[in-house]
């Protein structure tokens, strides 16, 4: 144990007698170190140009008989989709979808006429005619100008009497917003109607109408 301790005195005592020794021994090993390491680098570099050199590709042709149709647009798919009509307006409870229940023809009577009598317009020999003598724009909602929404569409089916008299009326496309339903149903008032015809003679008749809302020219 003695004997451990004095060499290890006199290896210290060694050092810092030869510091300069020390430092040359250290630069020595640290040019070596690198040295080897860029030496190898460019062995390594060397070998990988002579494989790619060496190697040879082939050209492989691919038969499209043998992939999926389903992969390249073909008719059949992993996963089909059921297509669905889509009705503006309409939403995933069905809402707001258009009410045509007064033109269901489970539910139309034995003449084609309505709950209350009122033959369907498409059933006649003329449909009504709406006789509109004013601007349409003084109806404009508001809230629609401020939403930027400068046209829309409105559907009423209307009851017109044979003397041309409106009975009623009520909106039965899908919910526009914006004001444009109560517009309708104020400015619908104003409209006259030429009755509908049935070989010849006036008959009372139901008839859906459109009515455009635009503030286009």
């Amino acid at each position: 144990m003695n004997r451990l301790a004095e060499l290890l005195v006199s290896f210290k005592k060694s050092i810092k007698q030869n510091k300069e020794r020390l430092f040359h021994i250290c630069l020595i090993g640290s040019l070596f170190v690198h040295t080897a390491t860029y030496a190898g680098y460019k062995i390594s570099q060397l070998h990988g140009d002579e494989v790619i050199e060496e190697s040879n590709f082939e050209d492989v042709d691919v038969s499209f008989e043998e992939i999926p149709p389903e992969l390249i647009g073909g008719t059949s798919s992993p996963a089909p989709i059921e297509k669905q009509e889509w009705v503006e307006g309409s939403n995933k409870d069905k809402a707001d979808e258009p009410d045509n229940s007064d033109i269901n023809p489970n539910q139309l009577s034995g003449n084609g006429t309505d709950k209350d009598g009122y033959l369907f317009s498409f059933n006649g020999d003329k449909m009504p005619t709406a006789i509109i003598d004013f601007d349409l724009k003084e109806y404009f909602p508001p809230q629609a100008k401020a939403a930027n929404i400068v046209e829309k569409q409105v559907v009423l089916l209307v009851q017109v009497n044979e003397d041309g008299s409106l009975q009623s009326a009520k909106i039965v496309s899908g919910r526009a917003g914006y004001g444009f339903e109560e517009a309708a149903m104020k400015l619908i008032k104003r409209v006259r109607f030429s009755p509908g015809y049935v070989q010849g003679h006036p008959k009372k008749m139901a008839h859906r109408l459109p009515i455009l809302f635009s503030l286009e020219d």
